[in-house]
């Protein structure tokens, strides 16, 4: 190494075992037990709790360990529904948190150890996730919360908020909603490009993005049109693993603190990627230079037809059938100057002069 190449540094997160493939769910109570860990809150939402069977599952695999289930889990952590899980869990006496859900359940999770951690001041409580979506919350230390009378939404995180432990089991993801996986398929994707621009990105994490994108490009359309293969919905809960694997070495971008603020409005996580990721990418391109050209290399040897990697991104987003604009997801146009506002101070001068009013207007 020379003396005028930068010195860089990787930093590991606390995750302990990651499980992966068709029923990894099985092995929760063995690696509950290893744990030393002996009453779970299960922590999910209403469809869930209530549509399906994964929640009873989830309580005959805890068996005696199941202390408590909460399901009132809703998208973009609202704050009220920490304090009601919070108090659960203070009252069920547990010593450990399952998520089973998408991003959401996984944050609730975070948010309620760290409520847990400060109350007592003593460590958080384990967490194990048992994700149903691709938004790799899971493999994250931080979480955000919703104001419920502002709608701003708000991060934290603690490198002890991680899951020490994760079961990708693609049979749990069955019930999830089709534009609901795919989108967070999206959201992994916008994981992914964003780790690959950033001023911070690593050798590892480079390697790691580059066939993140690569795998959701080819199998995210195997999703939409054959939803029930396995083989495919592994493939892109592993791919969403590589897109995050180093949240505590890379930060997020502008197309994520964007993302975070239409959270805050109502706009699904996933559904968000879709719309701010290409006009991101675009107004990138011109900084971006080499690295951009590298990204649409990538997304075209995996079957991607167009020239850019913001029209590529579109294209598949369009594949997808997943909404574009941010007229199609309800938001209202008075709406947009709140938000780039909340995005600007979110970012702050990681914004790299990017007009987000513009921005967000065009998203519009």
């Amino acid at each position: 190494m020379t003396a005028d190449e930068p010195i860089l540094a990787y930093r590991f997160l606390p995750v302990d075992s990651v499980h992966h493939g068709d029923g990894a769910a099985v092995r929760l109570p063995h690696e509950l037990d290893r744990l030393g860990l002996r009453r779970a809150l299960v922590l999910t939402g209403n469809s869930l709790a209530n549509e399906t069977g994964l929640l009873w599952y989830v309580e005959h695999l805890l068996g005696p360990r199941h202390a408590a289930s909460y399901s009132g889990v809703r998208a973009h952590v609202p704050s009220g529904v920490v304090d009601e899980a919070a108090e659960l869990a203070r009252l069920a006496g547990i010593d450990c948190l399952v998520s089973l859900g998408g991003g959401s359940a996984t944050d609730t999770a975070k948010a309620v150890a760290h409520r847990l951690a400060q109350q007592t001041g003593a460590p958080p409580p384990a967490i194990a996730a048992l994700p149903t979506t691709l938004s790799a919350a899971e493999f994250t230390h931080y979480y955000g919360v919703t104001d419920e009378a502002s709608h701003a939404k708000h991060g934290a995180g603690d490198r002890s908020l991680v899951p020490r432990v994760v079961f990708l089991d693609p049979r749990l993801t069955l019930a999830t909603p089709l534009q609901l996986w795919l989108s967070t398929g999206i959201k992994a994707l916008d994981h992914a490009i964003e780790v690959y621009l950033s001023p911070r990105a690593h050798p590892v994490t480079d390697v790691l993005a580059r066939e993140a994108i690569s795998q959701l490009f080819r199998w995210l359309p195997v999703c939409h049109a054959e939803p029930e293969r396995l083989d495919a919905r592994l493939t892109c809960q592993l791919a969403a693993w590589m897109s995050l694997f180093s949240p505590a070495t890379v930060r997020g971008g502008l197309s994520h603190a964007v993302g975070h603020q239409l959270g805050g409005h109502g706009v699904p996580h996933g559904i968000t990627s879709c719309v701010t990721l290409p006009q991101v990418l675009q107004a990138l391109a011109p900084s971006a230079g080499q690295r951009a050209a590298e990204l649409a290399a990538v997304m075209q040897s995996a079957g991607a037809s167009e020239a850019t990697a913001a029209a590529a991104v579109s294209g598949l987003v369009a594949r997808l059938g997943l909404p574009a604009r941010l007229r199609d997801t309800g938001l209202p146009a008075e709406a947009v100057a709140t938000v780039a506002g909340a995005a600007a101070l979110e970012l702050g001068a990681r914004a790299g002069g990017i007009d987000l009013a513009e921005l967000v207007h065009r998203m519009w």
